[in-house]
């Protein structure tokens, strides 16, 4: 993670990158009563390890099964948890995800799991 803007305006190029998502909604000080002054877009560059953890995480506690859910559930999801947990949090959990498919027994955790990771691709078909 780094700026990619330094402070005497000079932009560093960045490698190519996939087509951004459009965003699937606003979050923050949405209710009303709010006086809004700004709503600001974050663009972040995730992999897929890390598009899996948000989903993960983000939807633990949801019962229907990954293969069930809309794309757009999967997007809002992974957007909302990333605006709470940040991109840091996605960093360590990558490697646990990438490990636990790799030496958990095939189970129901596991295919979950694996499940979570076909939603990914449903959602975000254009990093393949």
């Amino acid at each position: 993670m780094s700026l990619h803007t330094l402070a005497d305006g000079t932009r560093i190029p960045l490698p190519p990158m996939p087509k951004p998502t459009p965003p699937s909604d606003v979050m923050g000080a949405t209710e009303p009563g709010y006086d809004v002054h700004a709503v600001v877009s974050v663009q972040v560059a995730l992999t897929r390890d890390m598009l899996a953890v948000a989903l993960e995480d983000g939807c633990a506690g949801v019962e229907e099964h990954p293969d069930t859910w809309s794309v757009e559930f999967i997007r809002e999801s992974v957007e909302l948890y990333l605006g709470q947990a940040g991109y840091m949090r996605l960093l360590q959990g990558e490697s646990l995800l990438v490990d636990f498919l790799e030496y958990e027994p095939p189970g129901e955790c596991r295919d979950r799991v694996q499940a979570v990771y076909r939603a990914i691709d449903r959602a975000y078909p254009n990093g393949r």
